[in-house]
């Protein structure tokens, strides 16, 4: 299909081929229309060109603000695998001092690992004693 400027300027060599008097009210009016298609098929051409400028422009955005996405939300997934950590801590009161200790999981695992003992950061007292102190202590 041919463009609008290019049917329009068709039109105009078919008016301009007819010899139309511009004096004739009916002739007059023709030209005139067909003025007014050149206008309007020269500014659909201008906003055909503007709306492909603006694609383009959007498509950028996108494309910046899916990256910005993905930087955003793998920071956010990360300070979540961070509070994920942290959610595996306990609060142990020491039988010694009665204070709160706040031990994690890998603090039980270097402890049973270790000396099998937690011992408070307070007063420097086994919280847990290893199983064989356990079995060591009168039953009573």
């Amino acid at each position: 299909m041919k463009s609008l400027k290019e049917r329009v300027a068709y039109l105009r060599g078919l008016a301009e081929g007819m010899e139309l008097d511009s004096s004739d009210p009916k002739n007059k009016l023709l030209l005139q229309m067909l003025e007014l298609l050149s206008q309007m098929a020269h500014e659909i051409t201008e906003l055909h060109e503007r709306m492909d400028d603006s694609e383009d422009i959007i498509e950028a955005i996108d494309s910046d603000l899916a990256d910005i996405e993905e930087y955003v939300f793998e920071e956010d997934d990360e300070d979540l695998e961070d509070d994920h950590d942290h959610l595996h801590e306990f609060e142990i009161q020491c039988p010694s001092c009665d204070e709160v200790v706040v031990v994690d999981e890998e603090d039980l695992e270097d402890a049973a690992d270790e000396e099998g003992e937690l011992v408070c950061p307070h007063c420097h007292q086994v919280i847990f004693p290893d199983d064989e102190e356990l079995e060591e202590e009168p039953q009573e």
